[in-house]
């Protein structure tokens, strides 16, 4: 199974009742005053890049609603998503690792999915 079917199997399954999952995409564009365009070429004026995303941005991120303990009067919260889904052999970048440890280490649920089950196992908070 390749990842962008991984991707489609977890948010088929998960992104539902207190959970909603998107695929995240980083990437580097230009923008600029377009000054010519044919069907594949844009010729820009004064380009400049502009760089989306985060360095190690999950593939899949989102938010699940948790009720929290009495001592928040019973809130609900949304609690921060990010699934590296990896297929194979295929092993998370070390971008890829900071970010899942920096989502954990501010509260959120983040790791790396090789199935629709360990995805779940993220999303509740199990990993």
């Amino acid at each position: 199974m390749s990842e962008s079917e991984l991707y489609g199997q977890i948010i088929a399954a998960h992104s539902h009742g207190p959970t909603r999952i998107f695929r995240q995409q980083s990437a580097l564009a230009w923008a600029g005053k377009v000054i010519n365009r044919t069907a594949d070429t844009i010729t820009l004026l004064h380009p400049h890049a502009i760089k989306l995303g985060v360095p190690g941005l999950a593939d899949l991120g989102g938010l699940t609603a948790v009720q929290v303990t009495e001592s928040m009067l019973g809130q609900l919260v949304a609690i921060y998503l990010g699934i590296e889904a990896k297929a194979g052999r295929a092993r998370p970048t070390t971008e890829q690792s900071d970010f899942i440890a920096m989502v954990r280490r501010l509260g959120g649920r983040a790791g790396v999915a090789r199935s629709v089950e360990e995805a779940g196992a993220i999303i509740r908070g199990e990993v």
